[in-house]
């Protein structure tokens, strides 16, 4: 028998016709039913509106398009329920999601639940997609338990405790739920939950994992670096996704592989980097062996092209000027 959560589901999307339609049926049959669902439409050009409205949900429709920070704000605003569960539109969640949620939302203390990728695709669209989700899986799995990082791909957070951090920073593009989750007052818990699963559609070509990455690393070194210079900063606004012992090494096999011209002798040092980056990724490496090593040789060079590219992008947002000028609204204000 379904259970009723006085619960608000909150699907903000753009153009999402290729997802939306499983992300909708998924949370239709979920074991414990939330008391409604809102899709935030923010100016799709596609079918989203129509498919949404096939499904028993509020349909909240934005033109212009504002960005992911907006439209949650505006579902959130939208909302009646007791807790706010923030699920983007590119993920299926399995059917016990929201029950597993609200068993770990029990305890008083938690303020915030967050699930985690599951292994496999939503769709499947070949390597890149499957490394991407891999990597998403292993390293949430990893982060189970009491956190000080937000992501609100599959979120269940107290409405009081949304309005209390005064909702997502509207002037970010990315990096808005990392963000928000150094305006939470510790006093609440945080916690990953790895039973919260839901299937996730992401970036299928090398060229858009690298770019996206570029992008995502990019501002959260300006939020760090904003964070790490001001006393109101709450939380922590890293991920932990990749360690710094995997940034190092793929940063020395950069560095050292030219030294090979100079002398063959020196060819050992991006070796050892080598070496050393598959052990900092061993988990990963691990799973991706056990559908042979053939493709675990395709996950570490896929890998080591996504954290190089990380390391990059932090690099250069540190380093940009804008990132220590005052800026004129910090730490997530959201404009009226």
């Amino acid at each position: 028998m379904t259970t009723q959560l006085p619960w608000s589901v909150v699907v903000p999307c753009h153009n999402a016709a290729k997802t939306l339609e499983r992300c909708l049926a998924a949370v239709a049959a979920q074991t414990a039913a939330p008391a409604e669902v809102i899709v935030v439409d923010d100016a799709s050009t596609d079918a989203t509106a129509a498919i949404a409205e096939r499904f028993p949900c509020r349909v909240v429709e934005v033109d212009p398009n504002r960005g992911p920070a907006a439209a949650r704000n505006l579902g959130a605003a939208e909302a009646g329920g007791e807790v706010l569960f923030f699920l983007d539109a590119d993920i299926e969640l399995h059917p016990d999601a929201l029950e597993r949620a609200a068993a770990a939302l029990e305890a008083p203390e938690v303020g915030i639940v967050q699930g985690i990728y599951a292994a496999e695709p939503m769709i499947d669209d070949g390597p890149v997609e499957r490394y991407k989700t891999l990597f998403e899986h292993r390293w949430r799995s990893d982060a189970a338990g009491r956190t000080d990082v937000t992501l609100f791909a599959l979120t269940a957070i107290r409405a009081e405790v949304f309005a209390e951090a005064g909702g997502f920073d509207e002037a970010l593009r990315a990096g808005e739920d990392v963000e928000f989750g150094s305006r939470v007052r510790p006093e609440w818990t945080v916690w990953t939950d790895p039973s919260v699963l839901g299937r996730h559609d992401d970036v299928d070509r090398l060229g858009g994992l690298l770019s996206e990455q570029w992008r995502r690393s990019l501002r959260f070194a300006e939020l760090f670096a904003r964070a790490r210079r001001s006393p109101a900063a709450g939380n922590t606004v890293r991920t932990g996704a990749y360690g710094p012992a995997a940034v190092l090494a793929a940063a020395g096999i950069v560095a050292t592989a030219p030294l090979a011209l100079w002398s063959p002798w020196l060819a050992v040092l991006p070796v050892v980097f080598a070496v050393a980056f598959g052990i900092a990724s061993a988990p990963l490496l691990a799973d991706a062996a056990t559908r042979g090593l053939r493709w675990a040789a395709a996950v570490y060079a896929l890998h080591l092209l996504y954290v190089g590219t990380a390391g990059l992008a932090s690099l250069a947002g540190i380093a940009r000027p804008a990132v220590w000028r005052s800026p004129a609204r910090e730490h997530g204000k959201v404009r009226a």
